[in-house]
């Protein structure tokens, strides 16, 4: 049983992996669900409306370290396409990456054989809290193509949001999307997004949703679980950042010491054991230098 004061959804957090699976697959919020896939995608909304829906979808991960992993959304429009939604709160060098593998060894695993071969298409979506791109744009399509601009198949289509970029004028993007991002972008309590989105029966049915959720003790386990992993990823990640700065640090310090105790040597100032002294190298590391001059 979880203690529901440990982690309450009075301020709810929508990157969180566990409320976002939530949001984009229950039957009470398929309208929310359908109309940001078709602000993104163009597919039709009676489509997406009949489409099945699921949470944490295992792929099958060939040749890469992990055996397994699960997506956040899968949508099965039918037998020939299906749209994979991906929450990416944090980049990471390999991220998009295995994020395309999963998509690829999909396609190969679900094409079947016989006389005519039948591919299964597939759209990624990758929602982006960070702009790795380093684009002005909010939406980006990527397609296989060559240099000149020829598709070579409509197999695999990847879409990326960011987040951060929907808030900009710079860009005509739909009202969807850009509502979209708000929500899952900005903190806000339950009080403040049931003032904001009242009338706006899709919006409203996310934070009754919320606020269903928000009593029930096997979902907060789940969502404390996800924001104390965010919290591990993020300290790990200062700490690498402050190993890194003090490693450089003493790179920096060493190099000065080797350039300092070279010039020494070239003007023959001192010993290699006085030269050590001054510069805190060792006496082989200063034999070395003298060596090598």
């Amino acid at each position: 049983m979880v203690d529901t004061k440990i982690c309450k959804l009075d301020t709810p957090n929508f990157m969180n992996d566990a409320l976002f699976k939530v949001i984009m697959t229950t039957p009470q919020t398929r309208e929310f669900a359908v109309d940001i896939l078709h602000a993104l995608t163009g597919i039709k909304k009676e489509y997406l409306k009949n489409a099945t829906y699921i949470g944490g979808e295992e792929i099958n991960k060939r040749h890469l370290e992990e055996k397994r992993q699960a997506t956040d959304v899968t949508v099965t429009i039918n037998d020939e396409q299906k749209i994979i939604v991906e929450m990416n709160q944090q980049d990471t060098d390999t991220l998009f990456d295995k994020n395309a593998l999963y998509v690829m060894s999909r396609i190969v695993e679900n094409t079947k054989g016989g006389k005519e071969i039948q591919y299964q298409k597939y759209i990624l979506i990758n929602i982006d809290n960070f702009n790795s791109f380093e684009t002005k744009r909010p939406i980006l399509t990527f397609l296989v193509r060559d240099e000149e601009g020829h598709i070579e198949h409509n197999l695999y289509t990847s879409i990326h949001l960011i987040l951060e970029n929907c808030e900009k004028n710079t860009y005509n993007i739909p009202k969807e999307v850009k509502k979209f991002a708000r929500l899952i972008s900005k903190k806000k309590k339950i009080e403040e997004l049931e003032s904001e989105y009242e009338g706006d029966a899709p919006y409203m049915a996310v934070v009754k949703k919320v606020k269903e959720l928000s009593m029930d003790p096997e979902f907060l386990g789940y969502y404390d679980v996800e924001e104390k992993h965010k919290e591990e990823i993020k300290d790990a990640e200062a700490t690498g950042v402050r190993k890194g700065i003090e490693q450089g640090i003493q790179e920096g310090e060493h190099n000065k010491a080797i350039s300092t105790a070279t010039k020494l040597l070239q003007m023959g100032l001192g010993t290699p054991k006085e030269i050590m002294e001054a510069t805190g190298l060792s006496l082989e590391e200063v034999n070395r230098l003298k060596e090598e001059m």
